[in-house]
């Protein structure tokens, strides 16, 4: 009985914790979770900036043309205070060019050419004020060789050779040392000239560099001058095949694009009627045209002297004066005591005083004794020694090289093309 109770207890134990089989309609069925879609943020997209060009005209001021730009008068001034420090807004010329970028209505950065290498430009930070600065545009020098043949006048050969006008006065004004344009210069005489063509990151020619080489023969005699920076100068000078500085104590005409109207000596006076002895020269040229001093020297005087009109007294080494009169106008900064350079901008042609037309009268005194200026003899330029006229003939032979090579791409280019063989 015992055996059998044990067997039982077993048994009921076994069924107490076996697992239970449930039906198969009774078992509860999990659903998998759905899936989460996420949708992504839409990118914010850049609004690209649209950009406005525009060229200042005769009279307009920085302010209206912001305005007219469509900046506020706000915006406008932060914008002419942030330039001031960098450009200041009242040296814009007529003709410069303003390119301005707008991000919807607002301003984001103006950029202003003020010269052929450099622009100032304006941008807007990120707590809507202006900063500007000025920045070096990468330009490209490309040489370029042109000659000419005077038949008429040297203006009309340079401008049938593609001269820029500011390589033709640069040109002039180096050549001015030794030769008298007025009456040096004669039917079939010749030039060359070496310059660079400045290019933009874009092509575009923007501007030209420096006079590298160039030559005039006039009446059979050529005279020739290479650029060069000599040992411890800081800027470049023109000189001779010899080594030779054309640079000489006086400018035989301090007036570019000027024609000799009278002469020095005894001459019927065309106001007074009389025969008068004319002190100096007189150079015809259109009113506002700048003179410049024909030498390194002192201001004596300047300002209103009589018949002379608007005048400046220069004194320079050697006892030496020089006078310029019937000006329009003196130069700023020009007064008495003041050291001026050679070359450097004095005045502007005019008819003050007792004057018939707008002309500069050009007087040279020597220890007050007024001379020919077109027959002075000034002292021959430095001559370059040493090291330092070895290291020119090095430069002017590579000029020289340069100069072949591209007048054989003269010919070349020249040349017709080749007919082929029938």
């Amino acid at each position: 009985m015992q055996h059998l109770a044990a067997a039982l207890a077993i048994g009921l134990g076994v069924w107490l914790f076996a697992p239970t089989a449930e039906a198969p309609e009774a078992r509860a069925e999990v659903a998998p979770p759905a899936p989460v879609f996420v949708t992504p943020p839409a990118p914010v997209l850049a609004v690209p900036p649209t950009t406005r060009l525009l060229r200042l005209a005769a009279g307009d001021t920085l302010d209206a043309v912001l305005l007219g730009a469509g900046l506020g008068a706000r915006d406008a001034q932060a914008v002419i205070a942030a330039l001031a420090p960098v450009f200041p807004p009242r040296a814009l010329k007529p003709g410069q060019e303003l390119a301005l970028d707008f991000v919807g209505l607002d301003l984001g950065e103006l950029r202003l050419a003020t010269g052929v290498d450099r622009d100032v430009v304006i941008t807007r930070a990120a707590d809507g004020s202006f900063a500007a600065r000025s920045r070096l545009r990468k330009l490209t020098h490309v040489p370029e060789l042109a000659a000419g043949v005077v038949r008429t006048s040297l203006f009309e050969a340079a401008n049938g050779a593609g001269v820029p006008m500011p390589v033709l006065n640069e040109m002039i004004r180096e050549f001015s040392y030794d030769v008298d344009f007025q009456r040096d210069l004669q039917p079939e005489d010749s030039f060359e000239v070496l310059y660079d063509r400045l290019y933009d990151e874009r092509g575009k020619a923007v501007g030209v560099g420096d006079i590298a080489y160039a030559t005039m023969t006039l009446s059979g005699k050529t005279l020739t001058l290479y650029r060069y920076v000599p040992t411890g100068a800081r800027t470049a000078e023109y000189f001779t095949a010899s080594g030779e500085s054309v640079k000489k104590a006086l400018l035989r005409t301090p007036v570019d694009g000027a024609r000799l109207s009278s002469g020095f000596g005894l001459r019927l006076h065309p106001i007074l009627g009389y025969t008068k002895l004319h002190r100096g020269v007189d150079f015809a040229a259109p009113p506002g045209s700048p003179i410049m001093a024909a030498g390194d020297g002192i201001v004596e005087s300047a300002g209103r002297a009589g018949t002379y009109g608007n005048l400046v007294v220069l004194r320079h080494a050697g006892a030496y004066e020089t006078a310029y009169a019937h000006m329009s106008r003196i130069a700023r900064g020009v007064r008495p005591g003041v050291p001026v350079r050679q070359g450097q901008v004095i005045g502007y042609v005019g008819a003050t005083g007792r004057a018939t037309g707008p002309h500069l009268h050009y007087e040279v005194r020597f220890r007050g004794t007024a001379m020919n200026p077109m027959s002075v003899k000034s002292e021959a330029g430095h001559l370059l020694a040493g090291a330092d006229i070895a290291r020119f003939h090095a430069a002017a032979e590579a000029t020289d090289r340069e100069l072949l090579a591209l007048r054989q791409a003269t010919v070349v280019a020249s040349m017709p093309p080749a007919r082929m063989p029938q």
